[in-house]
């Protein structure tokens, strides 16, 4: 068995797998990753995703060597912008002797040394505001990582009383005998900064450093220029365009098919189903798919038949391959493209559509219905983000659909992580459509609670939002135990958010204690009348998680 181990992780597609140069003899190659990528050098380990930020998860692989690659006894973290070009043992018995952690300076690079937390998070909050000022559109985008997460973090280790000037790591090499029990403890405490605060990485090693009173070796040289793994400078692939946003699933069943012959009338079944929801739920059904096979003819085939073969390799043009050759035999003729190969081609190639509407890129639009069809997840579109939610863009004059969390007020001033707390109360009916929230009221987990808020035990009330005192006793319903168990068993995820089950909030509400309560069951009982709750993303709760028995006069 091999001592020692060089590792990275690639997520979403933000780099490729750059093969070693040099291998040492005692090195095994290790990468995780959420890609299909092929080496004869690297042992590809595919991993799920358990964020949606790929850099995020890129972190989560970074901190943890002591749990997933502890059978060796050294590891060599990369970034995937490096590559290995000489033997790394000459560094492992140099720095690696008298300490178990050795990693790069930001002093010693020649382009913006310094060696200062205070003076890094002031630099990127800099380039963050001058991105910003170019251009407004890109939002949080347009800094490395969420400004307020990087300022909360910021005072917070002031408040610690962390002192200015107390060295700077550049993190995209780090070696480590991981194992030992300083170093664990070392990357759990810095695995729980990123988790909780910014990703960014050289703003809180050195905390977690001082806060251990940890011992490390500094690697001589410019990580940036260094001979023995040459950076390869920026990521080598961009994923998305600039100017275009990702299609979320919600926004995609939403959006409505422009209706035609030429074959549209197949897939809209003669024009009585108006959206992708429509159409999904309606060819999920095996009988209609079967009924309209009967209908088909050359003339009307292309779009049907390429819904049933989803997405597949090699498919020509129509214009230049003709309709009449878009048979069933023609795409099954294809091979189906694996879902990694259906993302990255998604991302380097965005769909045409309109503000919720479909005319372009029906194709496309076809095949992923015809996942959704057989019961497969979902992969995003990207369309131009200009597009997306904002204005009216047809000349029907309709406002096309809007994400379900835009009905909600305050969510963006919560500076939690959305995964480690949940929605509750009038959230609910905001989600449901019927009336605005005053504020969001929301249960955070226990790891939350302690690193957030130092434990605190009462109820917390911040700008427009409502912290629940833990484990409160009037959850404690349907077997639940607690809040850890609420957002992890009782809460249904919708556009990145947690939203507690109804039936915790509709098993206690007034039923006419004020006009309000009386407003909000009407709106409630129409919102059932219309069976809204049987439509997507609704109808992933059960009847018995909605508690429609507590719902009057159905």
């Amino acid at each position: 068995m091999k001592k020692v181990v060089v590792y990275t992780a690639i997520f979403g597609g933000c780099d490729d797998l750059i093969e070693p140069k040099f291998v040492p003899e005692n090195c095994d190659f290790v990468c995780f990753t959420d890609s299909d990528f092929e080496s004869d050098i690297w042992d590809v380990r595919k991993v799920i995703p358990q964020y949606e930020q790929p850099v995020r998860n890129s972190r989560y692989y970074k901190t943890k060597p002591h749990i997933y690659l502890s059978e060796y006894e050294i590891s060599i973290w990369m970034d995937g912008t490096f590559v290995v070009e000489k033997d790394i043992n000459d560094l492992i018995d140099k720095y690696l002797s008298d300490a178990n952690m050795a990693c790069f300076s930001h002093n010693n690079t020649s382009l913006d040394p310094h060696d200062c937390i205070y003076v890094s998070a002031d630099y990127i909050l800099h380039l963050g505001e001058i991105n910003s000022q170019r251009d407004p559109s890109k939002g949080i985008a347009a800094y490395k990582d969420d400004p307020k997460l990087i300022e909360k973090q910021i005072e917070k280790y002031k408040n610690e009383g962390y002192p200015k000037d107390n060295g700077l790591v550049i993190s995209g090499v780090l070696f480590r005998r991981h194992n030992e029990k300083d170093v664990i403890r070392v990357m759990e405490d810095w695995w729980k900064e990123i988790k909780y605060h910014s990703h960014i990485c050289q703003l809180s090693l050195p905390y977690v450093f001082w806060k251990n009173n940890f011992k490390w070796n500094w690697i001589h040289g410019d990580i940036r220029n260094h001979s023995y793994f040459p950076h390869g400078g920026k990521h080598t692939f961009k994923t998305v365009k600039k100017g275009f946003g990702l299609v979320s699933e919600d926004y995609f069943l939403n959006m409505e098919l422009q209706k035609g012959g030429g074959g549209k009338e197949m897939i809209t079944n003669n024009h009585t189903l108006n959206t992708v929801r429509d159409i999904v739920e309606y060819y999920s059904d095996k009988n209609n798919i079967t009924e309209q096979i009967k209908n088909l003819n050359q003339n009307n085939w292309q779009y049907f038949n390429c819904m049933l073969a989803e997405f597949r390799h090699g498919v020509d043009d129509h214009h230049s391959l003709g309709w009449d050759k878009m048979t069933k035999e023609y795409y099954d003729s294809k091979p189906l493209m694996t879902d990694e190969e259906i993302k990255r081609y998604l991302m380097l190639n965005p769909v045409d559509f309109g503000n919720g509407y479909i005319r372009h890129s029906y194709h496309r639009a076809c095949a992923m219905i015809g996942r959704l069809i057989n019961g497969k997840p979902y992969i995003p579109f990207y369309m131009k983000e200009n597009l997306m939610y904002d204005e009216i863009k047809l000349d029907d004059g309709k406002q096309r659909v809007y994400p379900l969390i835009k009905n909600l007020k305050g969510l963006e001033k919560i500076n939690i992580p959305s995964g480690e707390f949940t929605i509750t109360q009038s959230g609910i009916l905001a989600l449901m459509g019927i009336r605005q929230n005053d504020d969001v009221d929301i249960i955070i987990s226990s790891a939350a609670r302690y690193q957030l808020f130092n434990n605190n035990r009462q109820f917390i009330r911040t700008d427009g939002c409502e912290i629940f005192e833990p484990n409160k006793s009037k959850f404690k319903l349907f077997g639940a135990h607690g809040d850890d168990d609420l957002i992890k068993n009782y809460s249904i995820q919708i556009n990145g958010y947690n939203f507690l089950e109804p039936r915790f909030y509709l098993s206690r509400k007034n039923k006419n204690k004020t006009q309000r309560d009386i407003d909000d069951w009407n709106g409630i009982k129409e919102f059932f009348r219309k069976n809204s709750h049987k439509g997507y993303p609704f109808n992933k709760l059960s009847e018995e998680q909605w508690g429609l028995q507590y719902v009057e006069n159905l």
